[in-house]
């Protein structure tokens, strides 16, 4: 009787093992809450909207000038970090609610914020060297790899954080930042980059965005670089790639030889892209910030904001395989942020800006 009930137990542990996951097992979303809200605690620099902009849950604070908040959804359930002015702050209920974690002791405005593995955060600036990094409720701050420099974009895996900086050139760090090894070779040591994206499930498929020179990719991290085709004389200010989907990527750029500004998309991963988008059907500048949903690899929102002339700002939903693009306006002074409900995707967290 004893070895029968092992043989079952046994067989029993057998199918268990071949069934799927669950999908809390491989999703953080999944222990993801919606917001349970009508009203945004803090400071006014993030709210919330379920329709794509239409209606901005209301703020309790009005958020000061001058301030570009940026903000991103972590891992950790119902957690987000925001930073805006010289403040880093924390939010513990999907939003909801906004506490102060830190006050740096530099201007965050050209700042971003990415989010690491668990309930960690990097907060890098494309202008400035220092890297912040939050851990739960502490914030500690180290160097980058180029003095004097900043870096393009900082991507996160369990015991690496990955940046790229000036050139293209890829550096590696296995201690959290406190040393940096180089990956590679830059792309051209010359360049002036203005943005780069690194594919959030292949770290050595990187795409950067340069002044004059286009686009270039990697998908060796950095060992080898192509130029990217039809956009060699093209200004690639901002970039985004889809999370669902790495071969689509994104370009907002100025096109030097017709003097005209348009969205490009790539459908290779970026060697090679077309134009989906220009700026007669919507506003585009020297930089629209770009995001892609982690759930519709068909699916891209942009933002265009200025206080002048009282203007406000619009947040852009569009479907670049159709053309379609629909426009929600606010009175805000910009946009610098988005970040997606990892449970809901059609909840999104904006960060606001005022410069007045």
């Amino acid at each position: 009787m004893t070895s029968r009930r092992l043989a079952l137990g046994t067989a029993a542990a057998l199918v268990i093992a071949l069934l799927p996951l669950p999908a809390q097992a491989s999703d953080p979303g999944w222990f993801w809450n919606r917001p349970h809200c009508d009203t945004v605690y803090g400071d006014g620099s993030v709210t919330i909207t379920e329709t794509d902009g239409a209606t901005l849950a209301p703020t309790t604070g009005k958020l000061r000038p001058v301030t570009y908040a940026k903000v991103a959804a972590l891992a950790e359930p119902n957690t987000l970090i925001t930073i805006g002015r010289q403040s880093i702050q924390r939010s513990s209920d999907a939003g909801c609610s906004w506490q102060l974690l830190d006050k740096a002791p530099d201007d965050l405005s050209t700042y971003d914020v990415e989010p690491g593995p668990g309930d960690s955060a990097y907060i890098y600036s494309v202008n400035d060297q220092p890297i912040h990094r939050v851990h739960g409720s502490t914030v500690t701050t180290v160097q980058g790899p180029v003095k004097d420099r900043g870096l393009a974009t900082l991507a996160t895996r369990p015991g690496r954080l990955r940046v790229v900086a000036g050139g293209g050139q890829v550096y590696d760090s296995s201690d959290d930042g406190v040393s940096w090894q180089r990956a590679g070779v830059p792309a051209d040591p010359n360049l002036f980059l203005y943005d780069a994206v690194v594919d959030p499930r292949n770290q050595d498929h990187i795409v950067i965005g340069a002044s004059s020179n286009g686009v270039y990719v990697t998908y060796d991290g950095g060992r080898s670089w192509t130029r990217s085709r039809p956009v060699e004389r093209v200004n690639a200010f901002s970039l985004a790639i889809s999370p669902t989907d790495p071969s689509k990527v994104w370009m907002e750029g100025y096109d030097r030889d017709r003097a005209t500004r348009f969205i490009w998309e790539s459908s290779d991963g970026g060697l090679k892209f077309r134009e989906v988008l220009d700026q007669s059907r919507a506003t585009l500048i020297n930089g629209n910030k770009m995001w892609a949903s982690p759930a519709d690899p068909d699916l891209l929102y942009f933002s265009y904001g200025t206080s002048f002339a009282n203007f406000g700002a619009d947040l852009y939903r569009f479907r670049p395989s159709t053309g379609e693009l629909s426009k929600q306006h606010n009175r805000n002074d910009g946009i610098p942020s988005l970040a997606f409900n990892p449970s809901n995707p059609s909840i999104l967290y904006l960060g606001l800006a005022e410069e007045r």
